[in-house]
């Protein structure tokens, strides 16, 4: 693939699952975290185990049968 226009059509003719999963990869090639953000985002997570607000993935499949893929 030699120009855009090119590349274009071609994610024009991707599946849906594979336009998302493209756009996301593209995104995060362009993207870092924000350092000021982290921390306290990282802080947050531990208040909120602390505080028996998070729950195993296992508990939350259960939850939402039919709703998400098994991977």
């Amino acid at each position: 693939m030699s120009t855009l226009q090119e590349i274009k059509r071609s994610i024009a003719s991707l599946p849906a699952a594979d336009k998302a999963i493209l756009t996301a990869e593209l995104f995060a090639m362009e993207t870092e975290p924000d350092a000021a953000l982290i921390e306290p985002a990282m802080e947050r997570g531990l208040r909120d185990l602390e505080a028996g607000r998070i729950r195993p993935i296992e508990d939350v499949r259960s939850l939402l049968p039919g709703r998400i893929s098994k991977s």
